[in-house]
């Protein structure tokens, strides 16, 4: 993994004074640039982004994704960790679902089946790698859920909550600080009580109720003005909101003394950077050497200046830098960070994806031929992972402001704080009053990576969570007096069948399997025995906890009400209906039936640590009778395939099967009273297997009957197989004649590869519907370059 930090100048070219120096002169060689490249080398940045099939839901549909995760400021495709954990939380913000993905090259796929009784809320899927917990740089994307089967939407409490509350507005001075006697732009932003925007106005007021200045919001709640605060002086702002109501917010206490940082991005070219110091401030500080530092895209630029003029200005060449957010950041001569200024670099530098199709309409259930060409800026071929999602727009229609695409995601809301509403109005159709008012954005959102004050004073400490690169089984071995077994061996065996691992524990009793590769659910019991090769011992699991959810800013995403869902949830209907028809369907649940019994085998008490309803046989109490005796012989002949004899449990005649009471190991059947028996559970396999028992409550075995407790039951998560997505093929004219096609995802493939010459190919079968249908292709190439491109064709 490559980390470039610079101390170029050529980006900046002088337009007032600022005595450029070597980097030594200005901060000391191990300052800034080594205390940074350190950062960067134990800290390097992680993110993941999900392409979707469709921005929205109904009960009963399946979620499509694909996941690219991606490591450093350059997006290239992440060697850091193996394993992506994805979670699906509900309108509650617990989680309903959760799903591990193997990561091969930075990508991978899968989906989460919705139930049909679904209620309909605002949902979101999380996506997160365990080094990503370190700065909690998770994914997340409100998923709205709809349903024309109940009309309550059900959201988080958090938003229930803030129903009643005000309208929040805040004001943030360019670069950081207001100081008295310097015009400074103030920026704000309004937020309603649902968290979306608010459109506001108002007027500033001094101390002595004098206006200052009035403003006005131009975009989402966000504007700005500009004013020269004067010594002594106190500014509050009288609001009125969209909605008529007032309001009274307090501006920042400007400084009496100090510098202010100010940058003019509207030139294409250049940005252009002023410093500014008030009179007392440059008196004290004249002659001194401040730092100026630019950030961009992993690489950073040290600009030293000496304060020689109350007023220092120059220019930044913007095609030297990389497209996305940069920081330039002011520090004082003692490596104090002083004022930063975030801008956006649009330089057109993403990938061109050229979509050619082999007609230019289509009728319905036609085939398709789609060739993607992808090349870079240089016009050379781009090999790389790409993801391709086809909807019918009559049944899907989009609002493509409210859009999370591949290029929002990495280049603008992954580098800042706060949520970024409607993030793709920024990259939809660039123009001057979009890039006005993504400047806007950058004034009133920080810079998330880091702080440069925590790098400087090496205050980010060593990361809690390391990369996962395959599943781990980890835990302990104790003796029964909770001393932990040193040197003693610790064995994984499958209860399926297959190779059994042994390790040796260390001096604190710790076992750790890992580079573990297995599918959906694995099923293990761990042994463990001392050094002496005695087992009595005791296991705990270390189950890894999930990250804590946090309630969802966003409050009020499309509600499952809004009339952009209603074709969609429609045409859901007609298609569960048709697929009813013919038998295909999974039915509709019917609302307020209440269940007053259910199968003896799916839920019932046990000990085991499956859970019911996973065992190969069930007996319960009342198949044993309460004529007590031993358990043994009131099981034999009870239990498939197993022999029992003097307590001992055969399987198909030669493999003894474990014993576990209560989840303690046991030698016979036998020490066991069969009144006390609530269940007993068979799980057999060719490699032998185990005989479950759960006593009732208030009974058990004594712990003088204890055999062996060196053997725990562990049940792990695998990874995830990613659902095919099904679409029909209309080979012939009579396929499916009698079936109506009411597709709404015509066509969803996660993984195209392109070749050397950048070229793939798709082909599917458009559905019944006609009208325009949109293709979405995202991806990255090898070198991190990435790309997005909407195409439509027509269908009649």
């Amino acid at each position: 993994m490559r980390r470039i930090i610079s101390t170029v100048v050529l980006l900046v070219v002088l337009s007032g004074i600022c005595h450029l120096r070597s980097s030594a002169q200005a901060i000391s060689g191990d300052g800034f640039v080594h205390r940074l490249k350190t950062y960067l080398t134990n800290h390097p940045a992680e993110q993941a982004y999900l392409q979707f099939d469709k921005p929205y839901y109904a009960g009963g549909d399946t979620i499509y994704f694909k996941a690219y995760v991606t490591m450093g400021e350059r997006h290239l495709l992440s060697v850091i960790s193996g394993v992506l954990h994805v979670d699906l939380i509900n309108t509650k913000d617990r989680i309903d679902q959760s799903i591990k993905l193997r990561l091969a090259d930075g990508v991978a796929w899968g989906d989460f089946a919705l139930p049909d009784s679904l209620p309909k809320g605002n949902y979101r899927v999380r996506a997160w790698t365990q080094w990503m917990r370190n700065d909690s740089n998770f994914f997340e994307k409100a998923i709205p859920v709809g349903s024309l089967q109940n009309t309550k939407v059900t959201e988080s409490g958090k938003s229930l909550a803030a129903v009643s509350a005000k309208p929040d507005v805040q004001f943030f001075p360019e670069g950081g600080n207001l100081v008295a006697g310097i015009r400074s732009k103030v920026a704000f932003k309004a937020i309603g009580p649902n968290g979306l925007s608010i459109a506001i106005r108002g007027v500033v007021i001094d101390n002595d109720n004098k206006e200052i200045v009035s403003f006005a919001s131009v975009h989402l709640g966000m504007g700005s003005f500009e004013f020269v605060p004067e010594p002594g002086k106190t500014y509050h702002a009288k609001l009125t909101y969209a909605n008529g109501m007032k309001g009274l917010a307090d501006l920042p206490q400007p400084e009496e003394k100090g510098i202010a940082l100010s940058v003019n991005n509207d030139s294409i070219p250049v940005a252009k950077v002023r410093m500014e110091a008030d009179r007392a401030f440059f008196a004290e500080n004249k002659g001194k050497n401040y730092t100026l530092l630019i950030y961009s895209g992993g690489i950073a630029t040290i600009v030293p200046c000496s304060l020689d003029s109350a007023v220092i200005t120059l220019d930044i060449l913007k095609r030297k830098l990389f497209t996305g957010v940069t920081t330039i950041t002011l520090f004082s001569p003692n490596n104090e960070p002083l004022c930063e200024r975030l801008i956006f670099v649009q330089n057109y530098d993403q990938l061109s994806l050229n979509i050619s199709m082999d007609k230019a309409g289509y009728a319905p259930r036609e085939k398709v031929n789609i060739e993607i060409n992808a090349k870079t800026r240089a016009d050379s071929a781009a090999m790389g992972h790409f993801s391709v999602s086809i909807t019918d727009e009559s049944k899907v229609p989009v609002d493509e402001n409210d859009e999370t695409t591949i290029l929002t995601n990495l280049l603008l809301t992954s580098d800042v704080k706060g949520y970024v509403e409607q993030p793709n109005y920024y990259f939809n159709h660039i123009n001057d009053t979009t890039s006005k008012n993504l400047d806007l954005v950058m004034l009133t959102h920080g810079y998330r990576r880091f702080e440069w004050k925590r790098i400087l004073d090496n205050g980010y400490p060593t990361p809690a969570f390391q990369p996962e690169n395959n599943i781990t089984i980890s835990g302990t071995a104790k003796s029964l007096l909770g001393k932990p077994v040193v040197h003693g061996t610790v064995s994984l065996i499958p209860t399926k069948g297959g190779p059994v691992l042994s390790q040796a524990t260390d001096d604190k009793g710790n076992f750790h399997f890992s580079n573990l590769f297995f599918t959906d659910t694995g099923r293990f019991v761990l042994n463990a025995t001392k050094a002496n090769g005695k087992n009595s011992t005791q296991i705990v699991y270390k189950i890894e906890k999930l990250p804590v959810v946090d309630p969802f800013p966003l409050m009020n995403a499309k509600t499952n009400t809004d009339t952009v869902m209603m074709p969609y949830l429609e045409n859901s209907e007609k298609q569960q209906e048709e697929l009813n028809r013919l038998g295909l369907g999974k039915g509709r649940m019917l609302r307020e039936v209440k269940i007053r019994a259910f199968k003896e085998d799916d839920h019932y008490p046990t000990s085991n640590i499956f859970g019911p309803g996973h065992a190969d046989q069930v007996i319960h109490a009342k198949e044993i009778g309460n004529m007590g005796g031993l358990l043994g012989d009131r099981l034999n002949g009870k239990l498939r395939g197993v022999v029992i004899y003097n307590g001992q449990a055969v399987l198909h005649g030669f493999e003894p099967l474990v014993i576990v009471v209560d989840n303690i190991v046991v030698k016979s059947l036998n020490i066991i009273n069969s009144n006390d028996v609530e269940t007993v559970e068979l799980f057999s396999s060719g490699a032998g297997g185990y005989i479950f028992i759960t006593t009732k409550q208030g009974t058990g075995i004594d712990p003088k009957d204890i055999a062996s407790t060196g053997i725990l039951p562990v049940t792990v998560q695998g990874f995830y197989k990613a659902t095919l997505f099904y679409a029909p093929k209309y080979e012939h004219p009579n396929d499916y004649v009698n079936r109506k096609d009411l597709r709404s995802t015509i066509y969803w493939q996660p993984e195209v590869l392109t070749d050397k010459d950048g070229t793939a190919s798709v082909e599917f079968y458009n559905a019944d519907g006609t009208g325009n249908y949109r293709v979405v292709i995202e991806g990255i190439d090898e070198k991190g370059n990435i790309g997005r491109q909407v195409y439509r064709y027509k269908v009649e």
